[in-house]
Formats: C-alpha cells, sequence, structure tokens
C-alpha cells in the first residue's frame, strides 16, 4: 500500500506538471503527422502533370529559382515525383535560407503553400513549444515525466485478474461520477500505452545528447547521422548538374523522391538520395554518387546493405511518428497524439475532484471536533 501510494502521488504530479506541455506536444503531433497530405489538400496548384510536355533540364530549374533570389546560392534540388514541383533550396552561408517551388515543365515559380506557415508553427510548438531552446527543454523533461507516467499508471492500473483481456480493455460503464471518470482514464490509457511509449522513447533522442549518444553507441552508430553541410564555396557561376540527373533518371527509374545536392565548384562528384516504392519508411535513403562531367555513376549505397545499428537509428523518426507501421501506423499514433489533451484534462478532473473531496472531508471532520467540544464544554457547565 505505501507503494501504491507514493506510486500515486508520483503520477498525478506528473500529470499536473507535465500535463498542458504534453497535450500541445500531441495535439500538434497529430497534425504535423499528416503534413504532406494537409499541404496537398490545401494546394492543388501544386499539382504539376506533365500534359505531354518534356520536363525542363536541373540546370533550368536552378536557373529560375536563383531569379528570385539573386544574393543567395543554389544549395539542392528535392523532387518528389513528377506530377509534383521541385524544390530549390537557396542559401546564404551555413543557414537554411529558403525554399522555391518550380513548376518543371514551365519553369514557373509557384507560390507560397497555403497553410504551410500554420504547419511550420505546429513543428516548432512541437519540437520547442515556440520557446527556443528553453521550450526544447520543457518539452524533453515533459517527455521523460510521460515515460514515468506510463510506468506508474501501468502499475496502478494493474488489474486483479492481469491475464484477461476484457479487465484490461473494457471500460466498466456501470460506474458512476468519479470512479467512471477514473476507469475511463485507466482503460483508454491501456489502449495507447504502447504509442506513448514508443514515442516517448524515441522521442527523447531528439531532446537530449546524452540519451542519444547511448543509443548510437549502442546501435553501434559513431557520430550524428546528418548529412554534410550543403556547399558554402560555390561563389561564382552555379557548377552544372543536370548530366548528373539524367544519369539518375536512367539509373534508378523507379526513384519516387530525390535530394541532390548542389556540388562546390571544387567538387567532382553530385551527391543524389532517393527512395523507391520499395522503401522500407520515409528515412531510408539510397544514394548514388555521379561523376558531373561525365554522367558515369561512381558509387551506390543502399540503405538495405547498411549496418543493423545505422537502419535502426534511421527509423527512430518512422518510429516515433508510426510511419514504419504503414499508414495504419500513422492514424493509429495521430489517434493516440489527439488523445492526449483528454488524458491531461481527465487527469487534472480527476485531480481537482479529490482534491475538493479532501477538503470536503477535512472541512467535516472540523464540525464534528467543534460539535464535539460544545458537547464536552456543554457538559463540563
Amino acid at each position: 500500500m505505501i507503494t501504491r501510494r507514493i506510486l500515486f502521488r508520483v503520477h498525478w504530479a506528473a500529470g499536473v506538471v507535465a500535463g498542458v506541455i504534453l497535450a500541445i506536444v500531441g495535439a500538434t503531433g497529430a497534425m504535423i503527422g499528416f503534413e504532406a497530405e494537409l499541404l496537398s489538400w490545401l494546394n492543388p496548384a501544386y499539382q504539376t502533370p506533365a500534359q505531354g510536355r518534356p520536363a525542363l533540364s536541373a540546370d533550368a530549374w536552378i536557373a529560375h529559382a536563383a531569379t528570385t533570389a539573386p544574393t543567395l546560392q543554389p544549395r539542392s534540388l528535392s523532387w518528389d515525383g513528377d506530377d509534383r514541383p521541385v524544390r530549390v533550396r537557396l542559401s546564404a552561408g551555413r543557414d537554411r535560407g529558403i525554399a522555391v517551388a518550380v513548376n518543371p515543365y514551365s519553369g514557373e515559380i509557384l507560390g507560397a503553400e497555403r497553410g504551410a506557415e500554420a504547419l511550420a508553427l505546429a513543428e516548432d510548438l512541437h519540437r520547442r513549444l515556440a520557446a527556443g531552446p528553453v521550450g526544447k527543454q520543457l518539452v524533453g523533461a515533459s517527455t521523460a515525466l510521460l515515460v514515468l507516467i506510463i510506468v506508474s499508471g501501468l502499475y496502478l492500473r494493474w488489474p486483479g485478474r492481469p491475464g484477461s483481456v476484457s479487465a484490461w480493455l473494457q471500460p466498466n460503464l456501470r460506474l458512476r461520477g468519479r470512479a467512471l471518470l477514473w476507469n475511463l482514464h485507466a482503460v483508454v490509457g491501456t489502449w495507447v500505452l504502447a504509442a506513448y511509449l514508443l514515442a516517448a522513447l524515441t522521442g527523447l533522442w531528439w531532446s537530449y545528447d546524452g540519451y542519444r549518444n547511448l543509443i548510437n553507441g549502442l546501435a553501434g552508430v559513431e557520430g550524428p547521422m546528418r548529412r554534410p553541410a550543403e556547399n558554402v564555396d560555390s561563389g561564382g557561376a552555379t557548377p552544372s548538374v543536370s548530366q548528373a540527373w539524367s544519369a539518375f533518371r536512367s539509373l534508378a527509374p523507379e526513384a519516387t523522391r530525390a535530394n541532390l545536392r548542389v556540388p562546390g565548384d571544387k567538387d567532382a562528384t553530385v551527391e543524389i538520395r532517393y527512395q523507391d516504392s520499395r522503401s522500407a519508411h520515409e528515412r531510408a535513403w539510397d544514394t548514388l554518387r555521379i561523376d558531373r562531367e561525365t554522367g558515369l555513376a561512381t558509387e551506390r549505397q543502399l540503405h538495405r546493405d547498411q549496418p543493423t545499428g545505422r537502419r535502426f537509428v534511421a527509423a527512430l523518426f518512422p518510429l516515433h511518428s508510426g510511419s514504419w507501421f504503414g499508414a495504419p501506423g500513422r492514424v493509429l499514433m495521430a489517434l493516440a497524439s489527439l488523445l492526449m489533451p483528454l488524458f491531461a484534462l481527465s487527469g487534472l478532473w480527476l485531480w481537482w475532484l479529490r482534491r475538493r473531496r479532501a477538503i470536503q472531508q477535512m472541512a467535516g471532520r472540523r464540525v464534528l471536533v467543534n460539535e464535539a467540544a460544545a458537547r464536552s464544554a456543554g457538559t463540563t457547565n
């Protein structure tokens, strides 16, 4: 009973402290989990079918995009299929710069996507509460508290018949009042327990360097798994990439997505990362390096040939978002995320009801004490 009492206080204290932040993180996580679909729905003009027209060269895409910001240098090119605009990223130095969407057939510069700013804000809230490094630390601490909430909640939830599926997953709708609310809180929490634990344990990878280094070390991955910085030494004319792009389309005809890193003046090769319908998830990139003068492939690296640990670390984001399990996983993770605000509200409500009952009991005891004192005084007189 002492252990249960302690864990109960730990559970509700962690919930009260982290509940509001987790509600924000959950609601925004559900939004950005379907960012591509939302943007596609909001921006029908971003559909760019060929209509019998040949696509412009990769150099032409870059040249059209560069006219929007002549002082910036092209850094990369993103392609999401033949019926979507290409995006050219322009920047100065090592900042992220801007991404310019170009119609691949006409060279027309497309305007900003409707809803993009709202989704960017949702992502900033999800990662940092839109409060910079301080917000990132608050999100990280709340994510760690979520693990504590899950573990303590599982102990408190443990039924008398642990082998019974209905005892775990079936709510008791015959209950009323506070008992019913607690039962729904506990049962629905069991439904989403695995999703929350997976999201928390993977989310901590982005929150704390020590945790990330531990996971990378266990996976046998040395150093951060990030792409090399895009070139910053090209101050003159942009090197041609059209021949390399044409070679890529011939060498990987089934590709559905690709990112081309614009080479620097001294780079002999063009690096293109790509995916096709067989890719395991959205972070499973294959890589081609192509000589930009001859158009011949100098190296091909397939994601499936990478060491197991490196593939595991690359899968952390798809596991976090649920996309590792395909469309059903994304939907289930989004639903679980949307329930997070309800857990925060129900938890706070249960805490308030318990607090109110404690106050009422204290008031009742005071009345009894006063009545007993009055009776004692009357008897004495």
